[in-house]
């Protein structure tokens, strides 16, 4: 018995888990995509602070991009973001928000709010509609 299912583990490493859901990396990489636009937040954010200033109303992607590669001491991620998706920003009150969207696509991925530095506030990303690479209309119910 023990052999049978040391056999099965062996084929089903060897298999390389393709019909396996817990094996697809997509998640996986959009889950740390979550995770570094939440740090990209507080860097935005103390940028701003240590200037005394707020989210310029004129704030926009490239906006965004150019104070992370000022600030951001992992200038890989920022270069890699910049490679692999679409970017959108956009100042809202005295917060900013950022969309995440697949390039080719221009399916929405994330959208981030300034306003909440601990998450990503919307993950489009596990549903299974689809979603334009859109600001969300309604933001104030995040930024409570």
């Amino acid at each position: 018995m023990r052999k049978i299912a040391f056999l099965v583990l062996i084929s089903v490493a060897i298999s390389g888990c393709t019909s396996f859901s817990f094996c697809k990396k997509q998640p996986l990489n959009y889950s740390s995509t979550e995770i570094l636009f939440s740090d990209f937040s507080y860097k935005i954010t103390a940028y701003y602070a240590e200037k005394n200033q707020i989210i310029p109303e004129d704030f926009n992607a490239n906006e965004f991009i150019r104070i992370l590669e000022e600030v951001y001491p992992d200038k890989l991620s920022v270069d890699n973001v910049k490679k692999d998706y679409r970017i959108q920003a956009r100042q809202i009150g005295q917060f900013y928000s950022v969309v995440v969207c697949k390039p080719d696509t221009g399916i929405k991925l994330m959208e981030d709010f300034s306003c909440s530095l601990n998450r990503v506030d919307i993950r489009y990303w596990d549903r299974k509609d689809s979603t334009q690479c859109e600001f969300e209309k309604e933001w104030e119910t995040y930024c409570r």
